[in-house]
């Protein structure tokens, strides 16, 4: 291989210089930029270099003279940017994790301040906390107080504010009757609510106008519990084990003026919920649904319920064993939260007493005895921002 070094003033005149030398079948070993001009190793055996990345000095000097023809002719040479792919999502999301950190710090110093430097506030966030009510939810009303410092001042506004939140269901059925579906998840109390409103119907305008479908195929035994209380209420009771079953249900007792629908109890996480609620949504344009949900359970298992639950044909809520829970203002917090009305209370297993439709001042003061009687510190929402606010209370 004859191999050759070539110093000049610019790469043009070095590809001169090869072709001449070398011919035209030369190759580009290496080139370097120096203090006069490029220092370039060419070389005529194409074979030894021919697997390696070095670029024919043909091709060079094609390129290094086209480049000297558009200068000459002062013709515009266009560039191709060399485009690096940059994961903008991580980026962002790294952006965004910061921007929760840092707004949470300083969230956590401003409450501080306003806790440690307001009594009122104080004596609010913890009569708000033991009574169950969400952190989101006091702070939200707390915002409103935040000036006062009299603290009968600003609790009054704090319940007026709360009262004007709660939603109570305009219809009434045990006064009106109509076609009501109850959903709920596994051992919420729908059927005994059932046997509640039927109950209280038949006691206010007799039992003949009263019907019971049970559509709860796949709880072993609910078709007998809920005929048990038909026998004893002496109604029908009509059994659907699918949707075209629930369609004839209805025509069958069409003349009724109190349809009473039984469905399946679900957990909220099953994938068979949506398929109950798509039912009950094409059943009829005359359909109440109501939502049972114990009271007796956590306030984020309560907001999962009602979203897994919800649907445009759900009319309100039943809040159940309201006897069996410590604090009912996580309930009232997931009402409020995804504006919800209240429809009715039940309070117990006794059939026909234990069921109530409470007005806004009937719950909200039950919720905060309830928080005065049984609630404690140790029951308070455990996010890190809130334990950091009331852990010196």
């Amino acid at each position: 291989m004859d191999m050759k070094r070539f110093n000049e003033k610019n790469m043009h005149t070095a590809l001169q210089k090869i072709r001449e030398e070398l011919g035209d079948n030369a190759v580009i070993i290496s080139s370097n930029q120096n203090s006069t001009g490029v220092e370039v190793v060419a070389a005529t055996d194409y074979e030894a270099v021919a697997n390696s990345d070095v670029v024919s000095s043909t091709e060079v000097y094609e390129r290094s003279s086209m480049v000297s023809e558009q200068v000459a002719t002062k013709t515009p040479i266009t560039v191709e940017p060399i485009v690096h792919e940059i994961n903008t999502s991580a980026i962002q999301e790294e952006i965004s994790q910061l921007r929760a950190i840092i707004e949470s710090q300083t969230e956590m110093i401003s409450w501080r301040k306003l806790i440690s430097q307001n009594t009122s506030t104080r004596k609010i966030l913890q009569k708000l906390s033991i009574s169950g009510f969400g952190f989101n939810l006091s702070k939200e009303l707390l915002g409103g107080v935040r000036k006062i410092n009299n603290f009968d001042d600003a609790w009054g506004l704090i319940e007026n504010n709360l009262k004007d939140k709660i939603s109570i269901t305009q219809e009434n059925v045990i006064e009106v009757g109509g076609i009501v579906a109850l959903v709920g998840p596994t051992g919420a109390g729908k059927t005994t609510t059932i046997a509640k409103i039927a109950a209280q119907y038949a006691m206010k305008h007799g039992n003949s106008d009263i019907a019971i479908i049970s559509t709860d195929y796949f709880r072993i035994g609910a078709h007998d519990q809920i005929s048990i209380y038909g026998s004893i209420l002496n109604v029908p009771v009509v059994t659907a084990n699918n949707e075209s079953e629930l369609h004839k249900a209805l025509k069958i007792v069409k003349n009724k003026k109190l349809v009473l629908i039984d469905t399946a109890g679900l957990s909220q996480r099953d994938p068979r919920v949506q398929e109950v609620m798509k039912t009950l949504s094409k059943l009829s344009k005359d359909l109440i649904t109501y939502l049972v949900i114990p009271a007796n359970s956590q306030l984020c298992v309560q907001k999962e319920i009602i979203n897994n639950f919800m649907s445009d044909s759900l009319n309100g809520v039943v809040v159940s064993k309201t006897d069996e829970a410590s604090q009912i203002g996580g309930i009232l917090t997931a009402l409020i939260e995804e504006e919800l009305p209240l429809a009715y209370e039940t309070t117990g297993q006794k059939v026909p007493e234990d069921i109530t439709r409470p007005n806004q001042d009937e719950i909200l003061t039950k919720a905060l005895d309830y928080g005065g009687r049984y609630g404690s510190m140790e029951s308070l929402h455990s996010t890190e921002l809130y334990c950091e606010l009331v852990k010196n209370v």
